[in-house]
């Protein structure tokens, strides 16, 4: 798999590593992820708000997930949560409309 990091808040190496990370566990639960790009910025300064948009390449529509958030640790963790319903949701949407397909092609003379 393919990283893709624009890191323009500067964060620490850790933070990052975290992110590829997760995304590689995901990968290997849901292998149709074939690349991703990770954007991190930083909005302001006096209390440090961070925003994160994570691209996820795969077969279909791409995945897009974002979050903005003070602390990175709860920024990284959102981000999980968000990236993994949307995975099982695109998991779910794919196979019924396999079984769409499917009953449809059935039912047809």
């Amino acid at each position: 798999m393919k990283f893709i990091i624009r890191n323009q808040a500067q964060i620490a190496n850790k933070y990052l590593r975290f992110a590829k990370w997760k995304i590689r566990r995901l990968a290997s639960k849901f292998d149709k992820i074939l690349y991703s790009e990770i954007f991190v910025k930083k909005i302001t300064h006096s209390p440090d708000l961070y925003a994160v948009t994570i691209k996820l390449g795969q077969p279909g529509p791409d995945i897009v997930v974002s979050a903005k958030a003070n602390n990175l640790n709860e920024l990284w963790s959102t981000l999980s949560r968000k990236m993994k319903r949307k995975l099982v949701k695109g998991n779910k949407r794919r196979k019924m409309g396999a079984t769409t397909i499917n009953n449809y092609i059935s039912m047809t003379p």
